[in-house]
């Protein structure tokens, strides 16, 4: 038992710096990636006027003069690391990355010959709203682009969805939405391709009761086993003070997050890490290499940048492309997150659960805002979830 605990670092030297330990150890393993992963902004429109989103938007999508440049840079970065780098990761993210579907097609077709040129492993992910992903879009993003992993969101029912998520006209979203959702994973195509969809809930004290009937909705549907399905709390993008209008707590939505755990374990759902994983990468922002390439060519190190009018001439953004092609962002805002945490006003430095996320989104910190993950308010919970769950499975 004493080895055990050694092994597993529960009990380390009297004399060791733990907190550096911990923070040396997820440095060094920043530095020994061997997937390059970037985030790419197609378009920066979006139909939607979400409350709580703090882009924004206009008619822009990526020219190819602009993806020509961001080729240049992905493919001198895969270049410098080779033969270390194994893989090339993209996310394809918005605004809404479909009104921007000529520049994935473009963007993707030459990716794609960078990853075959170089023997890379390729896999690509979109986070968008679903308005417009049809099924035969599907299909061709599957078997063309390699898209694999799709974040659609879906705030609740048509009642509370329609009042969050509505097109910038007001007109209602939800039946578009779900009615794709369900011709995809319906189609036998989905339930062969390995694709596969996430549906994400953003939860506040207005709709979180009413997830209860989303899920209701989905398992009536027929589709609650076939997709990945999450709730994330609301929470501030820049300057819209979003956790101000109906904001949830992070004690409230990790005692809420429970309740959902164990709706959706009623039907079997597999419940992704109920018990969180040791978390060395906090983020892209801790990588050397991640960068986001919004439709205009800026070059920033985390995703809520781009768009936002608050980190607008901030060092969050670290230039542009068009206007220098040798971006340098290795010392960009939070890139160096771990060595900052021994004497910023965080209190990772003291929490036991920093092995564990790593000190979480550095931008909410930055922002004077605790970035503590759920599992931090309801681990007991989770821990009785796992055991039951093991228990359980002994017990079939």
């Amino acid at each position: 038992m004493l080895k055990m605990l050694i092994n597993l670092e529960i009990l380390v030297p009297e004399t060791e710096n733990e907190l550096l330990s911990v923070l040396s150890f997820n440095k060094a393993k920043t530095k020994d990636e061997n997937t390059l992963g970037f985030t790419i902004q197609p378009s920066s429109n979006c139909q939607l006027g979400c409350h709580y989103c703090g882009q924004v938007h206009t008619k822009k999508v990526m020219k190819r003069d602009i993806a020509d440049i961001m080729y240049d840079r992905i493919k001198s970065k895969v270049e410098e690391r080779s033969p270390a780098v194994k893989a090339l990761s993209v996310t394809w993210y918005g605004g809404e990355p479909l009104t921007g579907l000529s520049s994935i097609e473009y963007n993707s077709k030459k990716l794609l010959k960078l990853a075959s040129d170089h023997n890379l492993q390729y896999n690509a992910n979109i986070i968008t709203n679903g308005l417009i992903l049809k099924e035969e879009l599907f299909k061709v993003f599957v078997s063309e682009y390699k898209i694999m992993h799709y974040q659609i969101t879906v705030d609740g029912t048509a009642e509370f969805h329609d009042k969050r998520r509505m097109l910038k006209s007001g007109t209602a979203s939800f039946d578009i939405i779900f009615k794709n959702i369900l011709n995809i994973v319906n189609s036998e195509f989905y339930q062969t391709s390995g694709a596969r969809i996430a549906m994400r809930c953003n939860v506040d004290a207005e709709n979180k009761e009413n997830v209860f009937e989303l899920i209701n909705l989905l398992r009536t549907e027929g589709i609650l086993s076939k997709i990945d399905f999450y709730i994330s709390p609301i929470h501030d993008w820049g300057d819209n003070n979003a956790t101000k209008i109906n904001g949830i707590s992070k004690e409230d939505f990790a005692q809420f997050e429970i309740d959902v755990f164990l709706e959706l374990m009623k039907d079997g759902f597999n419940v992704n890490n109920l018990i969180p994983p040791r978390k060395t990468y906090t983020c892209m922002v801790v990588s050397e290499t991640s960068e986001v390439f919004d439709a205009f060519g800026n070059v920033s190190t985390c995703w809520e940048v781009p768009l936002t009018p608050a980190f607008e001439n901030t060092p969050f953004i670290s230039g542009n492309m068009v206007e220098n092609p040798l971006i340098d962002t290795s010392d960009a805002a939070m890139r160096n997150w771990y060595d900052e945490i021994p004497t910023n006003d965080t209190w990772c430095k003291s929490c036991k659960f920093l092995p564990v996320c790593g000190g979480s989104c550095p931008k909410e910190w930055y922002n004077n805002s605790p970035a503590c993950p759920s599992f931090k308010f309801n681990i007991d919970d989770r821990l009785f979830m796992s055991k039951l769950k093991q228990y359980e499975t002994i017990k079939a």
